[in-house]
């Protein structure tokens, strides 16, 4: 790329995030409005045997709109989705925002008091679940305050007996023409929450405003996917999650191109659904590209039309190997955080690179013994050099915001004020990143307590809380080690049980998979005789996951969950030695 094409496409990065009037109307509701009055044969949707132009969806998102409104859904109002992938989903989300309601994408995977919460934190006036997790939403609606407010949408390949309404008998009386409102809501107001994991407990409900969303499909329209007419993008993430809300769908509608939307990822049937839909492009996790990559080589792996991928997470030592074998021209790597506001995507090209850093970033240094910042003689943080690590600020400015979360004092612990002079105001994005002279950034690692694995954020906290409950155990230190070939981090938690508890590793399995997803389950245990706290009496992870599951670092017992044996198992030097060698698929 020539000098010029670079920082021309620098200029357009700035002013797709920086440069939008907070009062227009070109929600991507709307876009996709207007693409139907267009365009109106042009595929827009593809799922299974199912196919949809702009037209067909924007009739089926006003069905839905006015559904919300004879169950008294008004301009403001939060509905929360619980729902795997399907069009339904698209059409709810859409169809909510239309009348300027607020879509709360719940965690699919979220099960017993995580669902709950995630329910109750934003406050629903309606829920919809899908029939395909009607058995997941069972074992918790006790935890609910009522379900009057609750309606089932029937998944056609998951049909489920139910005792509540269904949604399609709201859609008999819905016109299929354009709410009069759709056009008035503004990129200022609130479009979604979207959950993410973080220090303090619980998940976190970030407000998603309509600007975001506009601001990601124009960006990576245009700076990272770089659609022409016929684009397919294949999407086989879940719309719960912001990747592929804010990037895959808000960019193809932007565009007006078309989406292939698959329920899961499957790495048997990934290609063949890119060749089956003619995918020109996919989003992807770092997690999706190692499962494609330890698929035994195949004739078929240039056998597609993909020419450029974009996602975060792909891990530096198999980027140039997944290009070589997959035929990938192009990877737009990028850096952000749904409810942050440092936001790059890599358009240069540059190997392992998350993209340039942009006007307002700062790079801060941190002392990871301490796990805190450095600051410097006059109390003001210490900025990070080229080539050293520092923990990624994002200055909090006109255009440049930090939208929060529904939890007000979440939000301000996010915020660091008098950061690097007095008066100014960052937002705390908690990872560890380092530029070169040219200015690009490479992701380090994600810090204190939350990491990524399995594509999903772990907060620690919340997997301490609910080990915490069973009743052996005293004290727990809940980390992530890392494993030789795999993204992210692996959980381990270290435990101290009470007086004259034994572990019984039958018991603990039992009680973290009665209360946690299956990506926050420790993978890793520890037993130790006390947890060590620094003076602050904080819980010191840094020797622990240095030391990680090797059973010869230490005299303390350590459990592995053993994929093929079905439960926890003590560690020995040939167990530790499979782990780290990739005998065993986790």
């Amino acid at each position: 790329m020539s000098i010029v094409q670079t920082l021309v496409r620098g200029r357009a990065l700035v002013q797709g995030f920086a440069l939008f009037k907070p009062e227009d109307n070109d929600t991507i509701a709307y876009q996709l409005e207007r693409h139907a009055e267009r365009r109106p044969d042009k595929v827009f949707l593809l799922f299974s045997d199912r196919s949809y132009t702009y037209a067909e969806a924007n009739t089926e998102i006003n069905r839905h709109a006015y559904a919300y409104k004879l169950l008294g859904v008004d301009k403001g109002d939060v509905v929360a989705l619980v729902m795997e992938n399907r069009p339904e989903f698209i059409f709810h989300m859409l169809a909510l925002h239309k009348i300027g309601a607020v879509s709360s994408l719940i965690n699919s995977n979220g099960t017993g008091d995580v669902l709950a919460h995630a329910i109750r934190i934003c406050e629903p006036k309606r829920v919809v679940v899908g029939s395909e997790l009607w058995a997941t939403f069972v074992e918790m609606r006790e935890q609910l305050d009522s379900t009057d407010n609750v309606d089932i949408d029937m998944d056609p390949e998951n049909p489920a007996e139910i005792d509540l309404p269904v949604f399609q008998e709201r859609l008999v009386e819905a016109s299929g023409d354009n709410p009069p409102e759709s056009g008035t809501h503004q990129l200022k107001e609130q479009a979604a929450f979207i959950y993410t994991s973080g220090t303090t407990g619980m998940p976190k409900a970030a407000k998603v405003m309509h600007h975001r969303l506009f601001r990601g499909g124009r960006v990576w329209w245009g700076l990272a996917l770089r659609y022409e007419k016929d684009a397919v993008l294949y999407c086989c993430l879940p719309l719960y999650h912001s990747n592929a809300t804010i990037l895959a769908l808000s960019s193809v509608v932007s565009a007006g191109v078309t989406i292939a939307l698959s329920r899961k990822f499957s790495r048997s049937r990934f290609w063949d659904e890119c060749r089956r839909f003619n995918c020109t492009s996919f989003i992807y996790i770092g997690e999706l590209c190692r499962y494609l990559m330890n698929a035994p080589p195949s004739d078929g792996d240039r056998d597609h039309n993909v020419q450029v991928v974009t996602g975060n997470g792909l891990r530096p030592d198999i980027w140039q190997e997944f290009q070589d074998r997959f035929g990938i021209k192009r990877v737009a790597e990028f850096y952000g955080a749904t409810e942050g506001n440092c936001i790059t995507v890599n358009f240069r090209g540059v190997v392992g690179s998350v993209g340039p850093m942009t006007p307002g970033m700062m790079l801060a240094r941190w002392d990871e013994e301490e796990q805190t910042f450095i600051r410097g003689d006059d109390g003001f943080l210490v900025k990070a050099k080229a080539g050293e690590n520092g923990i990624l600020l994002g200055k909090i400015r006109p255009r440049q915001e930090f939208d929060g979360y529904q939890d007000k004092s979440a939000s301000e612990k996010k915020v660091l004020h008098d950061a690097f002079e007095k008066g100014d105001s960052y937002f705390d994005t908690g990872d560890l990143l380092r530029v070169d002279r040219g200015r690009n950034l490479f992701f380090v690692d994600r810090l204190g307590d939350t990491f990524r694995w399995k594509g999903e954020n772990v907060a620690t906290f919340e997997v301490q809380e609910q080990i915490t409950k069973w009743d052996p155990v005293d004290e727990v230190n809940v980390y992530g080690v890392q494993i030789e070939g795999t993204d992210g981090r692996a959980g381990m938690a270290a435990l101290v049980l009470g007086d004259g508890k034994e572990f019984d590793a039958a018991s603990f399995q039992a009680h973290v998979d009665d209360n946690l997803p299956s990506y926050a389950r420790p993978i890793f245990v520890r037993l130790l005789a006390q947890i060590a706290t620094t003076a602050t009496m904080k819980m010191k992870k840094g020797d622990l996951q240095k030391q990680g599951f090797n059973p010869g670092a230490t005299e303390d017992v350590i459990y592995f969950r053993h994929p093929e044996q079905g439960g926890y198992v003590p560690i020995d030097g040939a167990m530790y030695d499979g782990i780290t060698s990739g005998a065993f698929r986790l």
